[in-house]
Protein backbone atom coordinates (compact mmCIF):
# COMPACT_ATOMS: atom_id res chain seq x y z
CA UNK A 1 0.00 0.00 0.00
CA UNK A 2 0.99 3.48 -0.86
CA UNK A 3 0.51 6.76 0.60
CA UNK A 4 -0.27 9.46 -1.81
CA UNK A 5 0.05 13.36 -1.55
CA UNK A 6 -3.08 15.91 -1.63
CA UNK A 7 -2.82 15.54 -5.74
CA UNK A 8 -2.17 11.72 -5.75
CA UNK A 9 0.98 11.15 -6.49
CA UNK A 10 2.64 8.01 -4.63
CA UNK A 11 5.21 9.04 -1.74
CA UNK A 12 6.12 5.30 -0.53
CA UNK A 13 5.47 2.57 0.88
CA UNK A 14 2.84 3.24 4.04
CA UNK A 15 4.58 0.01 5.88
CA UNK A 16 8.01 0.13 6.37
CA UNK A 17 9.80 -3.45 5.08
CA UNK A 18 12.54 -3.53 8.15
CA UNK A 19 9.45 -3.17 10.60
CA UNK A 20 7.17 -5.72 8.98
CA UNK A 21 9.65 -8.72 7.78
CA UNK A 22 9.30 -10.20 11.28
CA UNK A 23 5.86 -10.64 11.62
CA UNK A 24 5.37 -11.39 7.46
CA UNK A 25 8.12 -13.69 7.60
CA UNK A 26 6.94 -16.22 10.40
CA UNK A 27 3.49 -16.59 7.80
CA UNK A 28 5.25 -18.36 5.25
CA UNK A 29 6.41 -21.76 6.42
CA UNK A 30 2.80 -22.37 7.56
CA UNK A 31 1.35 -21.51 4.41
CA UNK A 32 3.66 -23.48 2.65
CA UNK A 33 2.69 -26.48 5.07
CA UNK A 34 -0.58 -26.50 4.54
CA UNK A 35 -0.23 -26.07 0.50
CA UNK A 36 2.44 -28.71 0.87
CA UNK A 37 -0.11 -31.30 2.62
CA UNK A 38 -3.09 -30.76 0.88
CA UNK A 39 -4.49 -29.22 3.98
CA UNK A 40 -7.84 -26.72 3.19
CA UNK A 41 -8.47 -25.92 -0.12
CA UNK A 42 -6.11 -27.82 -2.85
CA UNK A 43 -4.00 -25.48 -4.82
CA UNK A 44 -4.90 -22.52 -3.13
CA UNK A 45 -4.26 -19.79 -5.20
CA UNK A 46 -4.66 -17.00 -2.21
CA UNK A 47 -2.40 -18.65 -0.25
CA UNK A 48 0.43 -18.93 -2.91
CA UNK A 49 -0.91 -15.25 -3.80
CA UNK A 50 0.30 -14.45 -0.44
CA UNK A 51 3.97 -15.85 -0.83
CA UNK A 52 4.73 -14.09 -3.29
CA UNK A 53 3.27 -10.28 -2.16
CA UNK A 54 5.30 -10.93 1.07
CA UNK A 55 8.85 -11.80 -0.65
CA UNK A 56 7.52 -8.59 -3.25
CA UNK A 57 7.50 -6.27 -0.72
CA UNK A 58 10.83 -7.38 1.39
CA UNK A 59 12.88 -7.72 -1.17
CA UNK A 60 16.27 -7.95 0.54
CA UNK A 61 14.60 -8.07 3.84
CA UNK A 62 13.80 -11.13 2.93
CA UNK A 63 16.31 -12.19 1.29
CA UNK A 64 17.91 -14.80 3.38
CA UNK A 65 14.25 -16.20 4.63
CA UNK A 66 13.47 -16.56 0.70
CA UNK A 67 16.92 -18.38 -0.45
CA UNK A 68 15.75 -21.51 1.97
CA UNK A 69 11.83 -21.17 1.59
CA UNK A 70 13.52 -22.17 -2.18
CA UNK A 71 13.44 -25.12 -1.17
CA UNK A 72 10.11 -26.09 -0.33
CA UNK A 73 8.69 -24.43 -3.06
CA UNK A 74 10.76 -26.32 -5.66
CA UNK A 75 9.43 -29.79 -3.70
CA UNK A 76 5.66 -28.16 -3.76
CA UNK A 77 6.81 -27.07 -7.89
CA UNK A 78 7.79 -30.37 -9.12
CA UNK A 79 4.20 -31.75 -6.63
CA UNK A 80 2.19 -29.74 -8.90
CA UNK A 81 3.72 -30.64 -12.19
CA UNK A 82 2.39 -33.77 -11.77
CA UNK A 83 -0.70 -32.60 -12.55
CA UNK A 84 -1.03 -28.91 -13.09
CA UNK A 85 -4.98 -28.19 -12.67
CA UNK A 86 -5.08 -24.56 -11.62
CA UNK A 87 -3.36 -21.70 -13.70
CA UNK A 88 -3.68 -18.74 -11.17
CA UNK A 89 -2.17 -20.73 -8.64
CA UNK A 90 0.67 -22.07 -11.14
CA UNK A 91 1.04 -18.31 -12.21
CA UNK A 92 1.31 -17.20 -7.86
CA UNK A 93 4.10 -20.20 -7.41
CA UNK A 94 6.65 -19.19 -10.12
CA UNK A 95 6.12 -15.28 -8.98
CA UNK A 96 6.76 -16.27 -5.95
CA UNK A 97 9.86 -18.00 -6.81
CA UNK A 98 10.70 -15.32 -9.35
CA UNK A 99 10.31 -12.57 -6.28
CA UNK A 100 12.92 -14.13 -4.43
CA UNK A 101 15.37 -15.27 -6.98
CA UNK A 102 15.32 -11.69 -8.11
CA UNK A 103 16.89 -10.80 -4.48
CA UNK A 104 18.84 -13.75 -4.26
CA UNK A 105 20.20 -14.45 -6.95
CA UNK A 106 23.02 -11.95 -7.59
CA UNK A 107 24.99 -12.34 -4.44
CA UNK A 108 24.26 -16.48 -3.58
CA UNK A 109 23.71 -17.48 -7.23
CA UNK A 110 25.06 -21.30 -6.65
CA UNK A 111 22.53 -21.75 -4.54
CA UNK A 112 19.63 -20.57 -6.12
CA UNK A 113 20.70 -22.27 -8.50
CA UNK A 114 21.28 -25.90 -6.52
CA UNK A 115 17.80 -25.18 -4.75
CA UNK A 116 15.89 -24.58 -8.66
CA UNK A 117 17.58 -26.24 -11.75
CA UNK A 118 16.85 -30.00 -9.81
CA UNK A 119 13.26 -29.16 -10.34
CA UNK A 120 13.55 -27.16 -13.67
CA UNK A 121 15.49 -30.14 -15.46
CA UNK A 122 12.03 -31.90 -14.18
CA UNK A 123 10.01 -30.16 -15.58
CA UNK A 124 12.04 -29.77 -19.05
CA UNK A 125 12.52 -33.14 -19.19
CA UNK A 126 8.73 -34.46 -18.67
CA UNK A 127 7.53 -31.42 -21.19
CA UNK A 128 5.52 -29.81 -18.41
CA UNK A 129 3.98 -27.29 -21.11
CA UNK A 130 1.97 -25.59 -18.66
CA UNK A 131 4.91 -24.78 -16.82
CA UNK A 132 7.59 -24.18 -19.60
CA UNK A 133 6.77 -20.24 -20.18
CA UNK A 134 7.60 -19.73 -16.52
CA UNK A 135 10.78 -21.86 -16.62
CA UNK A 136 12.12 -20.05 -19.42
CA UNK A 137 11.72 -16.80 -17.88
CA UNK A 138 13.22 -17.77 -14.40
CA UNK A 139 16.63 -19.59 -15.95
CA UNK A 140 17.10 -16.42 -17.87
CA UNK A 141 17.01 -14.76 -14.68
CA UNK A 142 19.54 -17.29 -13.25
CA UNK A 143 21.77 -17.25 -16.18
CA UNK A 144 22.05 -13.13 -16.10
CA UNK A 145 23.39 -13.97 -12.80
CA UNK A 146 25.19 -16.64 -12.83
CA UNK A 147 29.61 -16.85 -13.59
CA UNK A 148 29.93 -20.58 -14.59
CA UNK A 149 27.62 -21.82 -17.18
CA UNK A 150 26.27 -25.66 -16.04
CA UNK A 151 25.58 -28.34 -18.39
CA UNK A 152 21.90 -27.84 -18.37
CA UNK A 153 23.02 -24.32 -20.20
CA UNK A 154 24.98 -25.56 -22.99
CA UNK A 155 22.47 -28.60 -23.40
CA UNK A 156 19.67 -26.74 -23.50
CA UNK A 157 20.31 -23.90 -26.04
CA UNK A 158 19.54 -26.40 -29.03
CA UNK A 159 16.40 -27.23 -27.86
CA UNK A 160 15.05 -23.79 -27.18
CA UNK A 161 15.60 -23.47 -31.39
CA UNK A 162 12.63 -26.24 -31.74
CA UNK A 163 9.93 -24.44 -33.48
CA UNK A 164 7.17 -26.44 -31.62
CA UNK A 165 8.18 -24.74 -28.44
CA UNK A 166 7.58 -21.19 -30.98
CA UNK A 167 4.68 -22.45 -32.01
CA UNK A 168 2.78 -22.03 -28.45
CA UNK A 169 2.07 -18.55 -27.72
CA UNK A 170 2.64 -18.94 -24.12
CA UNK A 171 6.23 -19.86 -24.32
CA UNK A 172 7.24 -16.74 -26.68
CA UNK A 173 8.25 -14.43 -23.75
CA UNK A 174 10.28 -16.88 -21.89
CA UNK A 175 11.76 -18.37 -24.98
CA UNK A 176 12.75 -14.82 -25.82
CA UNK A 177 13.81 -13.60 -22.11
CA UNK A 178 16.14 -17.20 -21.89
CA UNK A 179 17.62 -15.90 -25.24
CA UNK A 180 18.38 -12.78 -24.06
CA UNK A 181 20.67 -13.90 -21.63
CA UNK A 182 22.27 -15.84 -23.93
CA UNK A 183 23.29 -13.08 -25.81
CA UNK A 184 24.15 -11.09 -22.42
CA UNK A 185 26.60 -14.09 -22.00
CA UNK A 186 27.20 -14.08 -25.61
CA UNK A 187 31.07 -14.51 -24.09
CA UNK A 188 30.72 -17.12 -22.92
CA UNK A 189 28.48 -19.35 -25.72
CA UNK A 190 29.65 -17.48 -28.79
CA UNK A 191 30.30 -20.60 -30.84
CA UNK A 192 27.10 -22.12 -29.87
CA UNK A 193 25.54 -18.40 -31.22
CA UNK A 194 27.58 -18.11 -34.29
CA UNK A 195 26.44 -21.81 -35.35
CA UNK A 196 22.42 -20.75 -34.82
CA UNK A 197 22.36 -17.28 -35.77
CA UNK A 198 20.14 -18.30 -39.02
CA UNK A 199 17.86 -20.53 -36.76
CA UNK A 200 17.68 -17.80 -34.08
CA UNK A 201 16.67 -14.56 -36.79
CA UNK A 202 14.74 -17.92 -38.17
CA UNK A 203 12.36 -17.63 -35.08
CA UNK A 204 12.44 -13.99 -35.09
CA UNK A 205 10.87 -14.28 -38.66
CA UNK A 206 8.14 -16.29 -37.17
CA UNK A 207 6.94 -14.76 -34.20
CA UNK A 208 6.77 -11.29 -36.49
CA UNK A 209 4.59 -13.16 -38.69
CA UNK A 210 2.20 -13.67 -35.61
CA UNK A 211 0.14 -10.29 -35.30
CA UNK A 212 -0.16 -11.46 -31.66
CA UNK A 213 3.78 -11.98 -30.76
CA UNK A 214 5.10 -9.13 -33.37
CA UNK A 215 6.02 -7.24 -30.86
CA UNK A 216 7.54 -9.88 -29.22
CA UNK A 217 9.99 -9.79 -32.34
CA UNK A 218 11.08 -6.63 -31.64
CA UNK A 219 12.43 -7.94 -27.69
CA UNK A 220 14.53 -10.40 -29.38
CA UNK A 221 15.89 -8.17 -32.38
CA UNK A 222 16.26 -5.90 -29.74
CA UNK A 223 18.50 -8.05 -27.02
CA UNK A 224 20.40 -9.15 -30.31
CA UNK A 225 21.10 -5.07 -30.96
CA UNK A 226 21.87 -4.33 -27.13
CA UNK A 227 24.17 -7.48 -26.18
CA UNK A 228 25.56 -9.35 -29.41
CA UNK A 229 28.47 -7.76 -31.67
CA UNK A 230 27.93 -6.69 -35.10
CA UNK A 231 29.84 -9.68 -36.13
CA UNK A 232 28.03 -12.58 -34.89
CA UNK A 233 24.66 -10.85 -37.13
CA UNK A 234 26.51 -8.75 -40.07
CA UNK A 235 26.13 -11.23 -42.84
CA UNK A 236 21.96 -11.91 -41.91
CA UNK A 237 21.75 -7.70 -40.91
CA UNK A 238 20.06 -6.71 -44.73
CA UNK A 239 17.88 -9.92 -45.05
CA UNK A 240 16.58 -8.69 -41.63
CA UNK A 241 16.22 -5.20 -42.24
CA UNK A 242 14.33 -6.87 -45.13
CA UNK A 243 12.13 -8.83 -43.55
CA UNK A 244 11.12 -5.62 -41.26
CA UNK A 245 10.78 -3.40 -43.91
CA UNK A 246 8.17 -6.39 -45.85
CA UNK A 247 5.82 -6.30 -42.65
CA UNK A 248 6.09 -2.82 -42.44
CA UNK A 249 4.79 -2.25 -45.99
CA UNK A 250 2.20 -4.54 -45.03
CA UNK A 251 0.99 -2.93 -41.37
CA UNK A 252 -0.31 -0.09 -41.15
CA UNK A 253 -0.47 -0.56 -37.16
CA UNK A 254 1.13 2.78 -35.79
CA UNK A 255 2.09 0.09 -32.72
CA UNK A 256 4.45 -1.82 -35.24
CA UNK A 257 5.59 1.58 -36.95
CA UNK A 258 6.14 2.54 -33.54
CA UNK A 259 8.35 -0.50 -32.70
CA UNK A 260 9.91 -0.54 -35.93
CA UNK A 261 11.49 3.27 -35.49
CA UNK A 262 12.51 2.54 -32.32
CA UNK A 263 14.03 -0.91 -32.79
CA UNK A 264 15.83 0.66 -35.91
CA UNK A 265 17.02 3.89 -34.12
CA UNK A 266 18.58 1.26 -31.26
CA UNK A 267 20.45 -0.40 -33.73
CA UNK A 268 21.56 2.88 -35.33
CA UNK A 269 22.69 4.08 -31.77
CA UNK A 270 24.73 1.15 -30.86
CA UNK A 271 26.28 0.81 -34.48
CA UNK A 272 30.09 1.90 -33.88
CA UNK A 273 30.63 1.45 -37.94
CA UNK A 274 32.08 4.67 -39.72
CA UNK A 275 29.45 7.36 -41.03
CA UNK A 276 26.90 6.42 -43.00
CA UNK A 277 26.28 3.75 -40.69
CA UNK A 278 25.52 0.29 -41.73
CA UNK A 279 21.70 0.45 -41.34
CA UNK A 280 21.50 3.81 -43.58
CA UNK A 281 23.90 1.76 -46.13
CA UNK A 282 22.06 -0.87 -46.09
CA UNK A 283 18.81 0.91 -47.24
CA UNK A 284 20.54 2.78 -49.83
CA UNK A 285 21.62 -0.44 -51.28
CA UNK A 286 17.80 -1.94 -51.27
CA UNK A 287 16.70 1.39 -52.83
CA UNK A 288 18.25 4.97 -53.32
CA UNK A 289 17.04 7.23 -51.49
CA UNK A 290 14.88 4.81 -49.53
CA UNK A 291 16.01 6.35 -45.90
CA UNK A 292 14.43 9.79 -47.00
CA UNK A 293 11.76 8.37 -47.90
CA UNK A 294 11.26 6.18 -44.92
CA UNK A 295 11.93 9.21 -42.85
CA UNK A 296 8.46 11.25 -44.47
CA UNK A 297 6.70 8.34 -44.52
CA UNK A 298 6.87 6.93 -41.34
CA UNK A 299 10.38 7.85 -39.00
CA UNK A 300 8.98 11.27 -37.90
CA UNK A 301 5.72 10.54 -37.93
CA UNK A 302 6.35 8.09 -35.00
CA UNK A 303 8.52 10.63 -33.21
CA UNK A 304 5.56 12.65 -32.41
CA UNK A 305 4.21 9.42 -30.75
CA UNK A 306 3.92 9.31 -26.74
CA UNK A 307 7.84 7.66 -26.20
CA UNK A 308 8.63 6.31 -22.88
CA UNK A 309 12.25 8.26 -22.24
CA UNK A 310 14.76 5.49 -23.70
CA UNK A 311 13.08 5.28 -26.46
CA UNK A 312 13.08 8.82 -26.58
CA UNK A 313 16.76 8.75 -25.97
CA UNK A 314 17.34 6.03 -28.65
CA UNK A 315 15.15 7.96 -31.26
CA UNK A 316 17.16 11.44 -30.71
CA UNK A 317 20.43 10.02 -30.59
CA UNK A 318 19.96 7.97 -34.11
CA UNK A 319 18.04 10.48 -35.18
CA UNK A 320 21.14 13.07 -34.74
CA UNK A 321 23.05 10.05 -36.97
CA UNK A 322 20.69 10.12 -39.44
CA UNK A 323 20.93 14.13 -39.65
CA UNK A 324 24.39 13.51 -40.69
CA UNK A 325 24.05 11.21 -43.57
CA UNK A 326 24.49 13.42 -46.88
CA UNK A 327 21.45 12.65 -48.26
CA UNK A 328 19.61 13.89 -45.56
CA UNK A 329 22.14 16.57 -44.79
CA UNK A 330 22.27 18.03 -48.32
CA UNK A 331 18.09 17.98 -48.43
CA UNK A 332 17.03 21.19 -46.45
CA UNK A 333 13.22 19.61 -46.32
CA UNK A 334 14.39 16.12 -44.92
CA UNK A 335 17.21 18.22 -42.56
CA UNK A 336 14.58 20.37 -41.03
CA UNK A 337 12.29 17.74 -40.17
CA UNK A 338 14.21 15.95 -38.10
CA UNK A 339 15.18 19.07 -36.63
CA UNK A 340 11.90 19.83 -35.38
CA UNK A 341 11.83 16.21 -34.33
CA UNK A 342 14.73 16.59 -32.42
CA UNK A 343 13.30 19.90 -30.69
CA UNK A 344 10.20 17.79 -29.21
CA UNK A 345 12.17 14.40 -28.29
CA UNK A 346 14.51 17.70 -26.34
CA UNK A 347 11.63 18.92 -24.43
CA UNK A 348 12.45 21.98 -25.44
CA UNK A 349 8.99 24.34 -25.74
CA UNK A 350 7.00 24.35 -22.76
CA UNK A 351 4.13 22.22 -24.60
CA UNK A 352 6.76 19.32 -25.15
CA UNK A 353 8.39 19.92 -21.98
CA UNK A 354 5.19 18.95 -20.21
CA UNK A 355 4.78 15.50 -21.71
CA UNK A 356 8.03 14.92 -21.62
CA UNK A 357 7.78 14.93 -17.83
CA UNK A 358 4.71 12.92 -17.98
CA UNK A 359 6.42 10.06 -20.62
CA UNK A 360 9.02 9.87 -17.68
CA UNK A 361 7.11 9.25 -14.49
CA UNK A 362 7.44 5.59 -13.29
CA UNK A 363 4.23 3.99 -12.85
CA UNK A 364 5.76 1.28 -10.72
CA UNK A 365 3.29 -1.90 -9.94
CA UNK A 366 2.40 -1.90 -6.22
CA UNK A 367 4.47 -4.87 -4.79
CA UNK A 368 6.51 -5.75 -7.68
CA UNK A 369 3.21 -6.72 -9.74
CA UNK A 370 2.48 -9.83 -7.46
CA UNK A 371 -1.20 -10.73 -7.59
CA UNK A 372 -1.99 -8.60 -10.15
CA UNK A 373 -3.75 -9.37 -13.72
CA UNK A 374 -1.77 -11.70 -16.05
CA UNK A 375 -2.82 -12.35 -19.53
CA UNK A 376 -3.14 -16.42 -19.40
CA UNK A 377 -2.33 -16.70 -22.89
CA UNK A 378 1.40 -15.19 -22.48
CA UNK A 379 2.01 -16.19 -18.47
CA UNK A 380 4.90 -13.79 -18.01
CA UNK A 381 6.08 -12.75 -14.82
CA UNK A 382 6.62 -9.78 -13.62
CA UNK A 383 9.86 -10.58 -11.63
CA UNK A 384 12.31 -11.51 -13.80
CA UNK A 385 14.85 -9.00 -14.19
CA UNK A 386 17.82 -8.30 -12.01
CA UNK A 387 17.65 -5.20 -9.52
CA UNK A 388 19.00 -2.65 -11.68
CA UNK A 389 18.82 -4.54 -14.91
CA UNK A 390 15.84 -3.07 -16.08
CA UNK A 391 18.12 0.08 -17.69
CA UNK A 392 16.15 0.08 -20.66
CA UNK A 393 17.60 0.86 -24.22
CA UNK A 394 20.03 2.82 -23.42
CA UNK A 395 21.85 2.42 -20.60
CA UNK A 396 24.99 3.92 -21.35
CA UNK A 397 23.32 7.21 -22.13
CA UNK A 398 22.42 8.84 -17.93
CA UNK A 399 21.53 12.06 -19.45
CA UNK A 400 19.76 12.63 -23.09
CA UNK A 401 20.28 16.60 -22.85
CA UNK A 402 23.79 15.93 -22.70
CA UNK A 403 24.37 13.44 -24.63
CA UNK A 404 22.45 14.82 -27.33
CA UNK A 405 23.99 18.41 -26.92
CA UNK A 406 27.17 16.46 -27.65
CA UNK A 407 26.69 14.75 -30.67
CA UNK A 408 25.15 17.88 -32.16
CA UNK A 409 27.79 20.58 -31.14
CA UNK A 410 29.52 20.18 -34.30
CA UNK A 411 27.08 21.09 -36.25
CA UNK A 412 25.98 23.60 -33.91
CA UNK A 413 26.26 26.18 -36.80
CA UNK A 414 24.12 24.13 -39.90
CA UNK A 415 21.71 24.37 -37.36
CA UNK A 416 21.40 27.85 -36.32
CA UNK A 417 21.62 28.37 -39.45
CA UNK A 418 18.39 26.46 -40.08
CA UNK A 419 16.39 28.62 -37.45
CA UNK A 420 16.90 31.45 -38.81
CA UNK A 421 14.22 30.97 -41.32
CA UNK A 422 12.20 28.82 -38.90
CA UNK A 423 11.01 30.05 -35.70
CA UNK A 424 9.97 26.66 -34.45
CA UNK A 425 13.70 25.69 -34.27
CA UNK A 426 14.68 28.53 -32.30
CA UNK A 427 14.43 26.59 -29.09
CA UNK A 428 17.35 24.42 -30.99
CA UNK A 429 19.69 26.97 -31.59
CA UNK A 430 19.54 28.82 -27.92
CA UNK A 431 19.90 25.17 -26.44
CA UNK A 432 23.09 24.55 -28.75
CA UNK A 433 24.36 28.24 -28.00
CA UNK A 434 23.65 27.53 -24.41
Amino acid sequence: MKERNAQGQPMGFRYDAAEMQGNLLQMVDPILRTIAQMQGIPQNEYLMRCVARIFSFLKQQGAEAGLSTLRPLATILVAMAQNPTNPIFNHNLFEAIASIVKVCVPHRPDDVEAALLPAFEQILEKNVTDFLPYTFQILGLLLDATATVKPLYQMLFTRLLSIELWRAQANVPGLIRLTRAYFSKHAMFSQLLDQNMQAILERFQFVLSNRKTESNAFELVNAMYLHLPFELYQKYFKVLVTVLLTRLQSSKSPKFQKDFVVSCSLFIHRDRSAAPGAMVTVLNEMQPGLMINLLSGVWLTVLKMALQLDERKVCTLALVKIMMADEVRQNPQALGGCAVAIVSLLGLTPSTTAAVAEQESDDELPDGGAGQEFEVSFSKLRNTDLPGAAAGLAPDVPDLHIAAKAMLQPHAQTMVQLAQNAPELQPLARFLQG
